[in-house]
This record gives structure tokens, C-alpha cells and sequence, in this order.
């Protein structure tokens, strides 16, 4: 494995990672982080302790080529699964899909529940509850940086909010494919780093996978640089607009309506009437 940070990302099949992009790695690692969205730890031994606890975890649950699998479907788009299905899409026997299943809740990656109202015996249903993992050597907590800044920005008020939306459309500004004709079209640059966006009518986006979930949890403020940021890759195609963060919409998710801007800069509609095709 590269000595540089590699993630589990959710959306592992639009992007191409596969199991082959997964060579033995146990002996190479030396700090695994599983980022949870729950507020860091700053006291060394207990934070030393929960590092090393995270790494267990990670090394238990991805060690085994069959369980990490499993795992990785999950993550690919987040649906319940019975343990029926995960047998079926892994290629394995019931049983052996159940032992990794009940595996990966014990190591806190899973949850499970009984599905009733269908005839005989409730199926037992597995849902994806942990964060995105994050893979890292040597060790490195961005999550604390970006935590660290928002709260200041959020401490200043009105004048800390704006900053921090201006920093995300200047980094859309970079990112913006003016040839974009529709609103998915121009937002492509911000799925292709990983977020993943549902474009519906009136203006609306949903994000299904936030990039900045975890920290945006915890400082609401980031949720400005995101509307920032897809204003940003918006402005130089006929579907700019000004963009209004609704905030979160489940564990990974939020949401942004776009305004329509008329031709002197200003806002004029309260939907916006440009293209809301796919590509």
C-alpha cells in the first residue's frame, strides 16, 4: 500500500475501487483511524488507548478478503441487506455470510434488526452504522484541523460565516467546468472527489454522501463553504446560482435549493428555472 492517506470511500463502485486495489496491508500500517463523528479525544492515553482500539477494529474487520467484501458493499450505496442477500451478492453460504455479518456489528460497523410483518420467522436485517474509514500512514487528523478553524469562523459570527462561504466558491471558482450544461454536468468535479448529489425540481440538491459530514456535524458553519463551494462550480455555466445550504438530512447527507440570479448579479426567483437534466 502507498505511504500517502487512502480512504474507504462510500461510493466504492462509481469510483473504480475494487478488492484488487486492496493488497495485504496489516504489516505495513502502523496508525489506523476510523473517523466515528464523535468529538476527538485530546488526552494522550486516552487518546493513545482509542487509536489503538480503532486499529483492531479497522484490522478486524478488513483483514479477512470475504468480510471486507461485505463491508465494501455496504459502503457502495448503504442499502439494508438480510443475511439471504449479502450470501447471494458475496458468493458465500448463509451461514458463513451471517459469522462475517454478526462479525462486523461486533466491531461496530454494522447494527442489526428483526424485519417483521412477513409470514414465519422475522429476517434479521444489517444496516451500515459506522463513519468512513480512513486509512492513514504516517498518522495525520485533518478532521481536527478543519474542526479547529470552523469553530473560530463560527466564534465570528455573521463575518466568520461569509468568510467561510467565500472560501468555498473560490475553491468551486478553480474546480468550475464552464463547457457544463445542466446543473449535474456542472457539479461533476465535486462527485468525482467523492460527494454524491441528487438533483431534483424547484432548484434542489440532495447529498446523499457530504464530504465534510463529520466536521459539519459538529460546526453547522461548514454547511456555508459547501454552498459556497457548489455555487463556486456553478457560476460559469448558464446554471449559476445562488446556492442556500437546508442543512442536514440524515447521518451522511444534507441538503441546498439554488436560487436563479438575473442578469445584474441579483437574486429574482426563488427556483431555478435552468436545465435540471442528468449530464
Amino acid at each position: 500500500m502507498s505511504r500517502q492517506s487512502s480512504s474507504f470511500l462510500t461510493s466504492t463502485q462509481k469510483r473504480g475501487l475494487t478488492l484488487s486495489n486492496w493488497p495485504a496491508f496489516r504489516n505495513e500500517l502502523t496508525t489506523i483511524r476510523l473517523i466515528s463523528g464523535e468529538s476527538p479525544t485530546y488526552q494522550c492515553a486516552g487518546y493513545a488507548g482509542r487509536v489503538a482500539t480503532d486499529m483492531e477494529r479497522a484490522l478486524g474487520a478488513l483483514r479477512d478478503f470475504t468480510r471486507r467484501d461485505i463491508l465494501l458493499r455496504f459502503y457502495a450505496d448503504r442499502k439494508p441487506r438480510s443475511v439471504e442477500q449479502v450470501s447471494r451478492e458475496a458468493g458465500v453460504h448463509r451461514s458463513v455470510a451471517f459469522e462475517h455479518l454478526e462479525r462486523l456489528v461486533s466491531l461496530g460497523y454494522l447494527e442489526s434488526e428483526r424485519r417483521r410483518g412477513f409470514p414465519g420467522k422475522p429476517a434479521k436485517i444489517y444496516r451500515l452504522t459506522a463513519g468512513p474509514v480512513q486509512i492513514s500512514h504516517p498518522m495525520r487528523r485533518y478532521d481536527v484541523l478543519a474542526e479547529a478553524l470552523a469553530k473560530e469562523f463560527q466564534r465570528m459570527g455573521d463575518g466568520g460565516t461569509n468568510a467561510i462561504r467565500q472560501a468555498g466558491r473560490a475553491l468551486g471558482l478553480t474546480l468550475a467546468r464552464p463547457e457544463a450544461r445542466s446543473v449535474t454536468a456542472a457539479l461533476e468535479p465535486v462527485t468525482e472527489m467523492g460527494g454524491e448529489y441528487e438533483v431534483g425540481p424547484a432548484g434542489a440538491i440532495d447529498c446523499s454522501n457530504c464530504l465534510f459530514a463529520e466536521v459539519c456535524r459538529r460546526t453547522p458553519v461548514i454547511c456555508s463553504f459547501h454552498a459556497g463551494l457548489l455555487e463556486g462550480v456553478l457560476e460559469r455555466t448558464p446554471t449559476a446560482a445562488t446556492v442556500e445550504a437546508l442543512g442536514h438530512r440524515d447521518p451522511n447527507g444534507c441538503a441546498y435549493v439554488m436560487h436563479r440570479r438575473s442578469r445584474t448579479g441579483s437574486v429574482d426567483d426563488p427556483t431555478l428555472t435552468a436545465p435540471l437534466t442528468r449530464g
